[in-house]
């Protein structure tokens, strides 16, 4: 019985130390394990985290490219719009300018005889109506507006200094001439509508009578 009850005692004695010793091993290791479990969960959602971070970047400057594409396209769109507004608008200036009908400077037209006459013709002194002096065969006079210009004859209801162009005559196809000059056949109802001057009645001769002459006024009087 003695013997028993040592074995117990000494199993015992063995048996509380082991027990004791495997119990806080087991605990710790436990520990460690959720520990390492719990960094491990924890570091996996620091990745995901991260990766669903970047994913975002990504999505959001690839969103941020085709905004700035569409934005240059609104803008190279916006800049034609201009550009084709600025053209339309020269054209409508251009086409404003054509549709103003041009200002004639024809005041007014007669159809009639012609003839021509010199400075020296029977009963001429050498000195016009207007008092110029052409006995020295100058035919032309100085217009400050038309420049050298021929002297002509005309009807009293043309002023002194009117200027009229001269068409389909034998002395040209077309004349500027400037009324310095009166005649007794010359005029409105009578033989001849106007009277060129030439520079002597030899010269005049040669051209004879113009039938059907065009007369435009360009101005009345100086």
């Amino acid at each position: 019985m003695k013997y028993f009850i040592y074995i117990i005692n000494c199993l015992l004695a063995v048996m509380i130390p082991v027990a004791f010793v495997l119990t806080p091993t087991s605990t710790c290791k436990s520990k460690v394990i959720k520990t390492e479990v719990g960094v491990k969960t924890l570091e996996s959602g620091i990745f995901k985290e991260m990766i669903t971070t970047k994913e975002n970047e990504q999505i959001e400057k690839e969103e941020n490219q085709e905004l700035d594409i569409e934005d240059g396209k609104n803008s190279n769109v916006s800049k034609s719009i201009k550009e084709e507004t600025e053209v339309i608008e020269e054209v409508k200036k251009v086409s404003t300018v054509d549709e103003v009908k041009p200002v004639s400077d024809v005041l007014e037209v007669q159809t009639g005889k012609m003839s021509g006459y010199g400075p020296d013709c029977r009963g001429c002194s050498g000195y016009l109506s207007s008092g110029k002096y052409v006995g020295d065969g100058n035919i032309y006079y100085n217009d400050s507006t038309y420049g050298n210009v021929r002297i002509v004859a005309a009807d009293y209801s043309y002023k002194m200094g009117t200027i009229v162009r001269i068409k389909n005559s034998r002395a040209g196809n077309s004349i500027l001439a400037i009324v310095l000059d009166r005649g007794g056949s010359i005029g409105f109802g009578k033989t001849f509508l106007f009277d060129l001057l030439y520079s002597s009645e030899k010269e005049a001769a040669k051209d004879e009578v113009s039938y059907n002459a065009t007369f435009e006024i360009l101005r009345y009087g100086y």
